[in-house]
């Protein structure tokens, strides 16, 4: 293992300590490279928190990962962009040395906690070098938060978009210094756009709980707060694959619960999005739509109406419940793709 730290801005203090491990060997789950993990700690853009820095990193590093812990600039050095400049210098500089470190630059997360949790945010909403996952424990995401960490200070919530990736979130109901609705209020923009996420809510426990363990809490916290880093892991291998001895499995989780927002057409669209369609798809999808309405009617005929369904199902998980030929659904999917999507946002 080799520890760095890197300065990328000396009058500001921001340097970048990199937790680097090796590959094949003994290694054998990793012959190539290891995903990584960008880790931003919190402090409200006043500091740096040790106990959200090399704890979170190592416990990253432990799952296989590279890890990498930035302290950007705070203190008399927060003003905006400062931070978040720092942020795509990071980026940039990771993505840059993929070889030389070992990694996957397209499996590259970022962690950020409270106010590191509202640069994360931002950098998957805004900034010009887009993490591959996101993760934000206690985050600020809402003007009236971002407004107390200082002026100025942009509000993620309000950035979300299509281009957002896939998002992990973790907080506790009773935070009094970062509101829960912050968490609660990003998570419905990632529903509104298709995003995928995965948001675990304990019951207690302040802010900046950072690892969870009771070494890192003075006041009682909800003991399975420690669960998000186990969990955390779980979901990024959904999202990034499995490391095996011959590479990464195939991911299990896609980056969007639907295609309605993709640059053409699919059968990953929804069934509502789909129906909408005029000219050359709706052409396409005549016999979808009868197969749609005998469905319906033979529902309605028991008692039941599975129309509301359309709205969130997408039409291939449609059409296999309802016993549409498989052998039409590669062709009529291959046929849609050469579709623009006129409703791309």
């Amino acid at each position: 293992m080799d520890l760095l730290t890197l300065t990328l801005n000396e009058e500001r203090r921001v340097t970048l300590t990199a937790v680097l491990q090796g590959t094949g060997g003994e290694y054998h789950k990793l012959t190539k490279r290891r995903p990584a993990v960008l880790v931003l700690p919190g402090g409200g853009y006043d500091y740096c928190s040790e106990r959200e820095s090399e704890p979170v990193a190592l416990a990253f590093a432990k799952a296989g990962y590279q890890a990498f812990v930035l302290r950007y600039s705070t203190g008399a050095f927060k003003d905006w962009p400062n931070p978040m400049e720092d942020y795509e210098q990071a980026m940039e500089l990771i993505r840059g040395k993929a070889d030389e470190w070992n990694l996957w630059p397209d499996k590259l997360a970022v962690i950020g906690f409270s106010a590191g949790g509202h640069l994360a945010a931002c950098g998957a909403t805004i900034g010009r070098n887009r993490p591959d996952a996101a993760v934000l424990i206690y985050p600020v995401t809402t003007q009236e938060s971002a407004d107390m960490c200082g002026a100025g200070m942009p509000a993620p919530v309000e950035h979300v978009s299509a281009s957002t990736p896939p998002c992990f979130l973790a907080a506790t109901r009773t935070d009094m210094t970062v509101p829960v609705l912050d968490s609660l209020r990003f998570e419905q923009e990632l529903v509104r756009y298709g995003i995928e996420f995965e948001s675990h809510i304990y019951g207690y426990g302040n802010h900046g709980f950072a690892t969870g363990d009771p070494y890192m809490n003075d006041t009682p916290v909800c003991a399975r707060t420690a669960d998000w880093i186990p969990d955390c892991i779980g979901w990024l291998e959904d999202l990034f694959g499995v490391p095996t001895f011959t590479g990464f499995e195939d991911p299990v989780c896609p980056r969007t619960v639907n295609a309605d927002r993709a640059d053409v057409l699919s059968l990953d669209c929804t069934v509502a999005h789909l129906l909408r369609q005029e000219g050359e798809a709706a052409e396409l999808l005549t016999p979808v739509r009868s197969a749609l309405d005998r469905a319906v009617a033979e529902y309605s005929d028991h008692g039941r109406n599975v129309e509301p369904l359309f709205r969130l199902r997408t039409l291939r998980e449609m059409l296999r419940r309802i016993g549409f030929p498989a052998e039409d659904l590669g062709d009529l999917d291959d046929a849609l793709k050469k579709i623009p999507n006129p409703e791309k946002a």
